[in-house]
């Protein structure tokens, strides 16, 4: 008795012609559901206003905050950041850290100028200091100003400043000479009473930053370092009257006499080369020998 054979081929053959039409509606059926999803929100989103009114012209609220107006961070990643040469006025509290950064170059002399508007009734005296911090984060002394002063409680204004060293274009490691880059101002709070944290102070900032700026070796000088450094070669030699000694001149004759004889220069160093890879190769089969058939060698 056979077993029906013909009819699931049969079956096969109809479902065939189907399966490509049910992928096709699948797929169009996917494309239009990514469609709806992501052309939706970027239809909508360009047919909103913008927050500055009707049409493009609005500016972006991000790009609203100027150099008179810099909030102030509370570590080196989140310092306000500000431009050399210019000036801020914001609030702060007492008992916080507040950062600003700037940018500095080599050979400027940079300063910076606090200015506190103390609020009345604290309860007791308060010591605050500005800190300047170089371009790899280290806190640099200050040369001129005065960084750390003590108000009473019945003042109501205090000012502080502060200007490190003038900036190198380089250091040695074991130095805490300043180095040019993202220079850092803080201001903070020594000495205070517990009860006084949190009441809001007025600060403003002043930057400046004097100086050529000129960071490379040569630091404003024109035609320094164009024309090679080369020591005397002829140490000793008197000079005849009225000439002077170059010391920028150097040929190469005379360095490489000798070197085009036999087996001497780089001539010499292939030949030897050459000759030790024979003696090498020699050897290694003289020693493969000896050590494969030592009878032979001693009959």
């Amino acid at each position: 008795m056979r077993t029906p054979t013909g009819n699931p081929t049969s079956a096969g053959r109809r479902t065939r012609p189907g399966t490509p039409r049910r992928t096709r509606a699948l797929g169009l059926a996917s494309l239009a559901a990514a469609f709806a999803l992501v052309g939706g929100p970027a239809v909508a989103a360009t047919d909103s206003p913008t927050p500055g009114g009707s049409g493009g012209s609005g500016s972006k609220p991000g790009n609203s905050t100027s150099a008179t107006n810099v909030l102030p961070g509370t570590s080196f990643l989140t310092a306000g950041k500000m431009e050399a040469e210019t000036s801020t006025t914001t609030s702060g509290a007492v008992g916080e850290y507040m950062y600003w950064s700037f940018p500095a170059l080599a050979e400027q002399d940079v300063s910076a100028k606090v200015t506190l508007t103390l609020p009345s009734g604290l309860s007791a005296p308060t010591t605050w200091r500005v800190d300047v911090f170089d371009g790899i984060r280290r806190h640099q002394p200050c040369a001129t100003g005065r960084p750390q002063l003590s108000a009473l409680p019945s003042d109501t204004e205090l000012r502080i400043d502060c200007g490190p060293r003038t900036i190198r274009p380089w250091a040695e490691a074991w130095s805490a000479d300043p180095l040019p880059g993202t220079y850092y101002v803080r201001v903070s709070a020594l000495e205070f009473n517990e009860k006084d944290v949190g009441r809001k102070i007025g600060v403003k900032l002043e930057l400046t930053a004097k100086g050529g700026g000129d960071s490379g070796p040569d630091a404003g000088q024109d035609d320094a370092l164009k024309a090679p450094l080369v020591p005397v070669t002829q140490a000793g030699r008197p000079l005849q009257p009225g000439q002077v000694a170059e010391t920028r001149k150097v040929t190469l004759a005379g360095f490489d006499d000798g070197d085009d004889a036999w087996l001497s220069g780089t001539t010499g160093r292939w030949v030897w080369t050459s000759a030790g890879g024979v003696v090498a190769m020699l050897l290694g089969v003289g020693g493969f020998l000896f050590a494969r058939h030592p009878r032979r060698w001693f009959r």
